[in-house]
């Protein structure tokens, strides 16, 4: 008894005491001391053992004969009654408090399955100056403004200045465009970028009238810049483009001429004029 017992408490066998005959009559009794299978209804002499299975509800048996007496197989320390045992359900698993769910990482940092990321736009490497090819992609665009494809050869100067932003030749390119667009703002600012970039560019400077297709259409452009000049002759960005174009083409005296006109000692410096007024022996 006491090894039924301490089987009981492990929960790998349960008794083997005898059911009511009402309970052989509800499992299938054959009226000669054995019981059907629930399922199949065959029938097993003596008794059966059933074998647990199942889980969160009744633990199924599967009859199986024995000499003598019904066992089956039962959870740990199934409850006893007076009339045999006592129907439990299964324990349900117990949930386990790992305390808060972390927040999910505020964007930008580095994600731990690629640690190369960069953590934040401020933290980003600046990618590596390729002065080879900024070269290369300012030739493609001196090739696409000579053949009147402006848009392509703006596309190559922008990327030849990220490339290298200490090279003045593509903003010249830029400012050759921005010419053409009859936008002397814009060619002025690019003038001054250039300097900044790349200060004394304009000793070493090639002729700027080599990525024209033709002489005339340089021409042309500085003379649309001229007549700008007699409608709005206080334009100090166009004339500072006009004495950098004549300057830029050999028009040395000229272009003297026009930075001495737009020298105000009284104004803020403007880093391309001084640039300019150095370069011709004027300041």
């Amino acid at each position: 008894m006491s090894t039924l017992r301490r089987l009981l408490g492990t929960g790998v066998l349960a008794t083997a005491m005898m059911l009511p005959a009402a309970m052989g009559q509800r499992s299938g009794h054959h009226g000669n001391g054995s019981l059907a299978h629930p399922v199949s209804g065959r029938a097993f002499g003596g008794g059966v053992i059933g074998v647990g299975g199942g889980v969160g509800g009744w633990l199924p048996y599967y009859p199986m004969g024995v000499p003598s007496g019904i066992f089956t197989f039962v959870p740990p320390m199934l409850p006893m009654g007076p009339e045999g045992f006592v129907p439990m359900m299964a324990p349900q698993p117990l949930a386990v408090d790992r305390g808060p769910i972390a927040p999910p990482p505020p964007a930008g940092l580095v994600d731990p399955a690629h640690g190369n990321r960069p953590a934040n736009k401020a933290g980003q490497k600046p990618k590596a100056k390729d002065s080879t090819r900024a070269g290369q992609l300012v030739l493609m665009g001196d090739r696409l403004f000579r053949g009147n494809n402006i848009k392509k050869a703006e596309e190559r100067y922008g990327q030849a200045t990220r490339l290298d932003p200490s090279s003045a030749a593509p903003l010249i390119g830029l400012a050759q465009i921005a010419l053409v667009r009859v936008q002397y703002g814009e060619a002025a600012r690019r003038l001054r970028e250039a300097e900044t970039a790349q200060p004394g560019w304009i000793v070493t400077a090639p002729d700027v009238q080599s990525i024209y297709g033709e002489p005339g259409d340089f021409a042309r452009h500085l003379a649309r810049l001229e007549s700008h000049l007699q409608v709005h002759p206080d334009d100090r960005d166009a004339w500072l483009v006009l004495g950098a174009e004549w300057y830029l083409s050999g028009r040395t005296a000229r272009a003297a001429d026009v930075f001495l006109r737009l020298y105000d000692p009284k104004r803020k410096p403007d880093i391309a004029l001084s640039a300019f007024l150095h370069a011709t022996n004027q300041e």
